[in-house]
């Protein structure tokens, strides 16, 4: 029993011991707080100066994006004129393949003067 004791009064020691020396070694760490901070901002201005370069590109996109709408109108204008000029050809030269023989002569003729 007396063994006990002591094996428990080594142990408490110990431990007091061991938690002193943790307690004042640990006391030594110290942080900058500034330097951190500076890193902080740092790391802000970077992400700040990316944030406007995306806002940018945004407005550029969005220019580029009216463009194409314009563009993409105007060729369905010139699409609709092309269909229509087919279809106009496309009647006269039916009507041609009906006509007779005086009225190409005078189809021709009436054509180049």
């Amino acid at each position: 029993m007396f063994k006990n004791a002591i094996k428990n009064n080594i142990l408490f020691i110990l431990i007091i011991l061991l938690l002193g020396y943790v307690i004042f070694t640990t006391n030594n760490i110290k942080t900058d707080v500034g330097l951190y901070n500076q890193k902080i901002d740092s790391i802000q201005h970077t992400v700040d100066s990316a944030t406007e370069v995306n806002k940018q590109a945004d407005i550029k996109l969005s220019k580029i994006d009216t463009n194409i709408s314009v563009i993409n109108n105007e060729i369905n204008r010139v699409e609709k004129n092309i269909t229509i000029i087919k279809n106009q050809t496309n009647e006269k030269i039916n009507s041609v393949d009906k006509f007779s023989h005086v009225e190409l002569e005078q189809f021709f003729s009436n054509r180049y003067k």
